[in-house]
This record gives C-alpha cells, structure tokens and sequence, in this order.
C-alpha cells in the first residue's frame, strides 16, 4: 500500500488541484481467460489508478492511466476462474490526494478442463423505457459469467442517449460482468441506408467498446470460454445498411466465419449470435437472403443455439431445418428482443414456433459439460420458459 501512495502521490505533484468524478461506468468487455478491458470516463482529462489482485488482495498490482477524459485500461497476464478485486482511483480535491470512487470484482473465463459457465443474454433494450429499468432490475439478481446483448443497444444509435439507454440501466452488472454487444440496425443510426451513415460508428461506438481482435471489430467477431465458441455476426448489410459489411456467400465475413466454425470441432458447443433472425414469426419476417446464405453454414458445422434479435418478443423455435421441423438435424433459434422497446406481436404461424410471448425478457444459460438449461424471465421476474438440451 506504501509503494501504491508513493506511486500516486508521485504523478499527482504535476495534476490539477480538483477532484474528478465518474460520468460513466466502469464497465467491462473483451474479457478472456487471462485478460479484461476495463473502461469507465470521467468528468475532465484526469488521470487515475486502477489496482487489482486476486480477490480479496485488491492492491496486488498498480495500473496508472494517463490524464484523459474516456479511460480504457487493459489487464493482462491474469488467472484462469479467478475472481479478482479491482479498485479505481481519482485525484481528490487537493493535488497531493487521491480518493478510491469504485471498488468491484470480476471473474476471469475458465479453459476447456472446467467446461462450466453461465451467460445472460437480452436484446432490443434501447428505450429508456419504465419496462426497461424494471428489467434492468431482474437482471441485476443474476451473476452471469458474462452477458449478451443482440442488437439495438441504442434507439438511435447516438452516444448522447447512451447513458439513459444502457450504461446507467446496467450499471452494476456492467461492472461484474462483460458485455459482448452485436450491432443492430439502429446501432447504425438513422441514416444507415445513404451515404450520410459514413463514420456513424466510428463517432459513436468504436471509441466507447471494446471486442475480441478475432474478426473485423466491431462488426463480427468470436470468443471462447471452457468448452464452447460464441459468434457475433453483422448482418445489417442484408437490410439495407450501406456501410456494413457484407454477409453473402463468398464475403469476407462470410469466408471467415466458415473458416472459425470449422476450426471449433474440439469445442462441445457452439453459439451464434445474429441481429436479424433467421426464424421468426414476430413483426419482421425472417430475410430469404440471410436464410440461404447462413442457415447451411450452421447445419454444417453443426451450430448448436441461434440467439437472435430485432423483433420485440421473445420466440423459441423447435429444432428446424430448412423450414420444417427436424428434431435430430435442426438449429434451435430464440429471439430475444424484448429488452424495453415497444412489444410486437405473432404476425402469423409456423409448425417450427415452439413459444411466442410478446413479454419484456431476458434468458439465463447455464452449461455443465454437455447439459444446457435456459430459463427466460420477465419483468417481474416469473419464469416464462425454459429449455434444456443434452448432448
């Protein structure tokens, strides 16, 4: 702790005699086995101090961040499953002090020799809405290893309504727990269909997320944690996004994601996660080219959940397979856009529709080795469905 102070004290001779205070966070992304990105932003360009240790040694390491306004700090080298303490400090009101403003822990992912985890996942959130916070508030009695989010993190896409919208509604599990964020089409702004969306992203998302560096970020990309593979696709460029990138066969993407599921036959499952839905009977009907271009991919290399968002209901396929049921070949599909927008709807019906409810939701996922439970909620907290599948 002595060192720590010194530390400190040392850079604060040179800082401005004011105390900084949070305006937004801190958060965590990119999380790994041994590393996690810490971000968080302040009020003015100030520096600050991020320590951390294997719980409950929260001094174990020093990180000392430069003086800037949006802080992202990178932890490396950390332990597999292990949850560690992490402490941020900013100056005080004098400029030979500091004050501690957020003291929280994390858990590290676990490698394939723990095939245990567990994972939140929502979609279609940004409102601001009273169904939003109550939702907000269900979600904070869990403590997922991580959280997926489907699209449509934003109404607008604007990072001035983000605050309302996502990082005040979230703001303790966003803490505890990383997000992986797949973009939606409003994540792209109003102007995602002419050339007026050129820099959306790279003005309003790019600076304020952090992804895995195994794809094109922040577009598409893929983790792992114990024994399974999670892919987030980008498919807005099927639904008119000019500056999204492309999707079809014979892509980019697309050429990377057939090479990734097909280096994933050691993992026991594999998730993907797609704004625009595949399968779905809500208010936007599954588009022709995203089925043709996507759904052989997944029957081959036998993708195991497809988490889906965009319609504002919650929907459970059964196993289907090129539009029929197909209980020893086909993908399960779930829509999970009832995060705090407006609720849709059942627009018409299908033999391959398990479960349609027009709720507020979210799911949680627990996989132990082969076996996977998911239970949906709503808002007020009742269980609405569940689904187990043995491998």
């Amino acid at each position: 702790m002595k060192k720590f102070l010194a530390a400190v004290l040392l850079v604060l001779a040179c800082a401005p005699a004011r105390a900084a205070r949070f305006e937004r966070g801190p958060y965590l992304e990119n999380m790994s086995r041994d590393m996690v990105t810490v971000r968080f932003r302040v009020d003015a360009d100030s520096p600050a101090w991020l320590s951390y240790g294997q719980a409950p040694d929260c001094e174990r390491f020093l990180t000392p961040v430069a003086a800037v306004r949006e802080h992202k700090v990178q932890l490396f080298g950390l332990l597999p499953d292990t949850t560690h303490c992490y402490r941020i400090y900013l100056p005080a009101d004098q400029s030979t002090g500091v004050y501690k403003a957020f003291e929280g822990n994390f858990t590290t992912f676990r490698d394939e020799t723990k095939p245990f985890f567990s994972f939140l996942a929502f979609g279609d959130s940004g409102s601001g809405s009273e169904e939003q916070l109550e939702l907000a508030a269900q979600m904070e009695k869990f403590l997922p290893d991580f959280v997926m989010h489907t699209g449509d993190v934003l109404s607008d896409g604007l990072d001035a309504d983000a605050d309302d919208q996502y990082y005040k509604p979230y703001a303790n599990l966003l803490s505890r727990a990383p997000f992986f964020l797949a973009l939606g089409n409003h994540d792209y702004g109003r102007d995602l269909k002419t050339a007026a969306g050129k820099g959306f992203l790279k003005a309003n998302f790019t600076p304020f997320h952090s992804v895995p560096l195994t794809g094109l970020p922040p577009h598409y990309y893929f983790f792992d944690d114990a024994n399974a593979r999670f892919f987030v696709l980008d498919a807005n460029g099927f639904t008119g996004a000019q500056f999204a990138p492309d999707l079809a066969p014979g892509s980019k993407q697309y050429k990377w994601l057939e090479h990734y599921l097909s280096k994933a036959n050691d993992k026991t499952w594999k998730f993907v996660m797609i704004h625009q839905p595949l399968y779905s009977t809500g208010a936007h009907p599954p588009e022709e080219e995203v089925v043709k271009a996507l759904e052989p991919l997944f029957l081959k290399y036998k993708v195991d959940l497809v988490l889906q968002g965009h319609d504002h209901d919650y929907e459970r396929t059964l196993p289907v397979k090129e539009g029929l049921p197909d209980e020893t070949g086909g993908i399960i599909y779930i829509t999970l856009g009832g995060g705090g927008n407006q609720l849709y709807i059942q627009r018409r019906n299908e033999d391959w529709s398990a479960k349609f409810l027009p709720v507020y939701h979210f799911a949680v996922f627990s996989v132990n080795e082969k076996n996977l439970k998911m239970a949906v909620y709503n808002k007020a907290g009742e269980q609405v469905d569940t689904l187990e599948i043995q491998k």
